[in-house]
């Protein structure tokens, strides 16, 4: 796409790519300024009624004009792809920042997100919902300027919902639980994004993560908010508060509006006014002393991308559950089998307890000679020795040792044949005997659960080209162990593509080989990154997918 030309835009480079589509940098030869131009997926667009919608909801968008809003200016056609035309804004999003210094200030996120609230007020007053804030989709501009970027997926009330039955659109993890209800966006739902992305700035992490969509879904519908303070504990009481209420899980529980939720930071925090970058290097020392915990880093790169995909409305919790149960029933199956396995074993080791018990107290009873049975290694003691005795409790007194040479061979024979029972199981302490001296058969190892990997990249990129796709190999720094399995070997090849840009690098890393010369499916633990950490740092961390099974 670079250096062609789309209407009067002249494509000059790449900037990124998400859930909606490719995002690159153009300049409006008509009017000699520099735009973002945002394909659309084409998968999106291939219903005539969905694109109708769409680009209706562009034109309504196209009249926020607010000084913390990245407007649109322009929805058009070429070749079959369609584009929106957006105001191009230099600067770094939030996310970026989150990555760089791990958590954010106080200082600096309130007057920030004053600055993001004054937006959305301008926006709700128009009826118009974002429906997708979060760190990515707010930049801060050299000038401190806030703003709220990418309303492409916005909603207009009042409208025909822009997806179809069964379908969610936007980030999960910033989405209201009414939302995921399948219920309209509203101001409320803003509202609760970006209470969530407050909290993930101020926390360094979110407050719900799963391995998976449904999991997460279920967290954001059910489970409590951990107070943010108790994350952090150099966070305000009176911020953590704010984001509670932002938070709630009944829309008719947060603040009325944007207004209002601006109006709590500013009523609490009457000192932050302006954005305060040196706050940034403030608390990078302190992180660095020992702060709060790292964010964690999410799969890959799509996972926190504004997506569009098939979901069931969760309309009830019976109803969800059922449905992961039908969609995951072998590994429920399996697991079933697994937990009877453990129930027969456990009953089975209880029934010979006693027995063994039993046994242990008539070997140690002294019979009515008083005579102690041969099998005791460690004599009754008659008399305690001094402080200055050394007592080796291995050795046998003469008595005993003279009474374990009276017991003959016989008597051995008739103990052992007592232990057997008749039948099929006689052959129990043989089979026993057989699996010590001969070890067991390795099984299919089946990944429950996501196992990390360690990669080294054998590829120097110092000279590679710029937004190609670069074939790329790793090797494997150390065994893989699963369940008591060596399920990858060291020195294990991976096959991957890396895509160098001027700035952002995106990784991909498909498969390695399993020690059974299987190919299984990885992914990379980071889906993209900065150029300069991409080329200077030839680790990388993947993982292997749950689900995943290894056959011996």
């Amino acid at each position: 796409m670079i250096g062609e030309k789309i209407h009067s835009y002249e494509i000059s480079e790449h900037l990124g790519k998400g859930g909606m589509g490719n995002v690159y940098k153009a300049t409006d030869t008509m009017l000699g300024r520099d735009v973002a131009l945002k394909m659309l997926h084409p998968q999106l667009t291939v219903q005539e009624q969905f694109l109708e919608r769409f680009k209706k909801e562009a034109r309504v968008l196209a009249q926020l004009l607010h000084p913390n809003i990245a407007v649109i200016y322009n929805f058009i056609e070429q070749g079959g792809n369609h584009f929106m035309v957006m105001e191009y804004v230099e600067g770094t999003n939030l996310d970026d920042l989150l990555k760089k210094y791990k958590t954010l200030p106080g200082e600096f996120v309130v007057p920030v997100f004053i600055q993001v609230l004054d937006g959305l007020k301008h926006a709700h007053r128009k009826n118009i919902f974002h429906r997708d804030i979060k760190p990515a989709n707010i930049m801060l501009t050299p000038d401190d300027t806030v703003k709220l970027m990418d309303f492409g997926i916005a909603k207009v009330a009042g409208e025909q919902k822009m997806t179809q039955v069964n379908k969610i659109v936007g980030t999960v993890e910033f989405m209201a639980p009414e939302l995921l209800q399948g219920k309209d966006a509203s101001a409320a739902s803003d509202i609760y994004a970006a209470g969530v992305t407050l909290y993930e700035l101020i926390c360094g992490k979110l407050p719900f993560e799963a391995d998976t969509d449904f999991s997460l879904m279920q967290a954001i519908m059910k489970e409590k908010v951990i107070h943010p303070a108790k994350c952090n504990a150099n966070i305000p009481k009176a911020l953590s508060d704010i984001i509670m209420k932002a938070l709630d899980k009944n829309p008719a529980a947060r603040f009325a509006d944007a207004a209002a939720f601006q109006q709590a930071l500013m009523a609490a925090f009457p000192n932050y006014r302006h954005i305060n970058l040196a706050s940034l290097n403030v608390a990078s020392a302190a992180y660095a002393q020992g702060g709060p915990a790292t964010r964690l880093e999410k799969i890959t790169g799509a996972d926190m991308e504004t997506r569009m995909e098939t979901w069931p409305k969760p309309s009830s919790a019976l109803e969800s559950s059922k449905q992961h149960v039908l969609k995951n029933k072998k590994i429920y199956l399996s697991a079933a089998l697994l937990l009877l396995c453990l129930f027969i074993t456990i009953a089975i080791v209880k029934n010979k307890g006693p027995e063994k018990e039993v046994a242990d107290t008539e070997e140690k009873k002294p019979d009515n000679s008083g005579d102690v049975v041969s099998e005791i290694k460690v004599p009754e003691v008659v008399n305690p020795p001094s402080n200055d005795e050394v007592v080796d409790r291995n050795v046998k007194p003469p008595e005993a040792e003279k009474k374990t040479e009276e017991k003959t061979p016989d008597k051995e024979k008739e103990k052992k044949d007592e232990v057997k029972p008749p039948g099929k199981m006689g052959f129990k302490a043989d089979e026993e005997e057989k699996e010590k001296e001969e070890p067991a058969a390795k099984k299919d190892v089946f990944i429950s659960s996501r196992v990390e990997i360690e990669l080294y990249l054998q590829n120097d990129l110092s000279s590679s080209p710029e937004r190609q796709d670069i074939p790329v190999t790793f090797s494997l720094k150390n065994n893989v162990v699963y369940s008591g399995v060596t399920i990858i070997n060291q020195g294990a090849i991976a096959k991957g593509r890396i895509k160098l840009g001027k700035i952002q690098t995106d990784v991909d890393i498909f498969n390695i080989t399993a020690a059974n010369g299987q190919q299984i499916t990885i992914r990379a633990l980071k889906g993209h990154g900065r150029r300069n950490e991409i080329t200077s740092n030839r680790s990388y961390t993947a993982f292997i997918l749950p689900g995943t099974r290894i056959k011996f």
